[in-house]
């Protein structure tokens, strides 16, 4: 798909990096994420039956990573849209597919999520489903929801009374029960608009069950969708890498010609890994992948000098955003790997 490869890259630089270094004096990346969606890479992960692209996993990875090079903002808020695209998808009633697909493949559904506490055990859930007459009683909080009070859709976790989870396309705008907190501070990507997203008894109807009840639900529907946080840590690093590259310091081009050539072996066992659907290699990959960005960012940094660590600098921003992908749905064994290597390294 070399169109849509094609167009992600024209995007990433004629919009996404041009605008990057003034993302975070927005309070949300909209022109960004207009521009992405009148691109038509909305469409990337819909089934072709439903007016979609339906590209190899490969081929919406290798987006991602080109992506995040221009900017890490866009590219993760367009991740949560992304996720929430497989799980209509994977969908088990196919009238709800019919429903939203299109309308997801034609950019004119924005969806977010709420789901990563999933990884979870049951007792430690912070959204618990009742069963009512025609539907479920959502209840709890959803700690970490990116870009809620954009989103047309949210596809809410939550774990029901027998310990089983589940997944609900809720409308994020006038349902009730439903409050938005204002968006975090944080210390990079605040113009993701991350939010807590409260509900108190709120009534969704058996038609809006996306997935479930069952078990391991993140397991069983996610799988293609683990490898994106990934590509976004290689994009990151690459961008970081050419502006270290722009160093005419003979230490610093060293240790960048250097970090150029662990990029090179990274993308190569990240390729092999995509191409065999290899989840089980996800967790050292991202522990790598960490690592990588934040090696990368240090010596962007370096390599700008005192002018880089001003605020509103490219490498002070890129530096602050490595930092973020060490707490991004990190579950599992992502945490120990990325640890492994950054105390190796």
């Amino acid at each position: 798909m070399q169109d849509a490869l094609g167009l992600a890259r024209a995007l990433s630089r004629d919009v996404l990096e041009a605008a990057s270094d003034g993302v975070e004096e927005l309070p949300y990346p909209a022109p960004q994420m207009q521009a992405l969606s009148a691109s038509g890479l909305f469409a990337m992960a819909v089934p072709r039956d439903f007016g979609g692209m339906e590209l190899p996993y490969r081929d919406q990875a290798r987006i991602f990573a080109i992506l995040a090079e221009g900017c890490l903002t866009t590219a993760f808020v367009f991740s949560q849209h992304h996720v929430f695209c497989a799980m209509v998808t994977a969908a088990e009633d196919n009238a709800l597919r019919k429903k939203l697909l299109p309308g997801l493949a034609r950019a004119e559904i924005h969806g977010a999520n709420g789901i990563n506490f999933l990884h979870l055990p049951p007792e430690r859930a912070p959204m618990r489903a009742r069963k009512v007459e025609g539907g479920w009683r959502y209840s709890g909080t959803l700690p970490w929801t990116t870009a809620a009070a954009h989103s047309d859709l949210l596809a809410a976790g939550a774990v029901n009374e027998d310990g089983l989870q589940m997944v609900c396309a809720v409308p994020m705008r006038n349902t009730a029960g439903v409050a938005i907190d204002p968006p975090m501070r944080l210390a990079a990507l605040t113009a993701s608009e991350t939010t807590s997203v409260h509900f108190d008894e709120v009534f969704v109807p058996d038609a809006s069950v996306l997935l479930g009840p069952a078990t391991e639900i993140l397991k069983t529907h996610l799988g293609p969708t683990t490898f994106v946080a990934t590509a976004v840590t290689l994009g990151h690093a690459r961008r970081s890498i050419r502006l270290a590259s722009a160093t005419k310091a003979p230490a610093i081009a060293a240790r960048v010609d250097a970090l150029r050539q662990d990029l090179h072996v990274f993308e190569r066992d990240f390729e092999e890994a995509l191409e065999a659907q290899d989840r089980a290699r996800v967790p050292p990959l991202r522990g790598r992948g960490n690592v990588l960005a934040m090696r990368a960012a240090y010596l962007a940094l370096i390599a700008c000098g005192g002018t880089g660590f001003r605020e509103g600098g490219t490498s002070n921003r890129l530096y602050r955003e490595a930092a973020f992908f060490s707490v991004w749905s990190v579950g599992g064994d992502v945490i120990p790997r990325t640890l492994e290597n950054y105390f190796s390294a």
